[in-house]
């Protein structure tokens, strides 16, 4: 089994503190420092109109207007921008 922890590269086998270790992923969970929240952008207008409300709807990310918008069904265009691709 390899391990996960890294040790230093002079080979004298004490392992650096792991937070120095760590690699931010584009994708992250975490806001990056400096970095702000995702707008909610709301629900598109079928969603809105058939009622079916946010519970069964699925977040979608709009790169152009970084934010957050939801559908129920399987649209594909931001609300707001009209982008179409992500």
């Amino acid at each position: 089994m390899v391990s996960c922890r890294s040790r230093s590269r002079n080979g004298s086998g004490s392992e650096m503190a792991d937070r120095d270790n760590v690699v931010r992923l584009r994708f992250s969970r975490m806001p990056y420092p400096g970095q702000e929240a995702p707008q909610d952008l709301g629900s598109t207008k079928l969603t809105r109109t058939a009622g079916a409300g946010l519970s069964g709807a699925h977040g979608h990310w709009c790169g152009r207007c970084k934010g957050i918008w939801y559908s129920a069904f399987g649209e594909v265009e931001c609300p707001v921008c009209g982008n179409r691709h992500g």
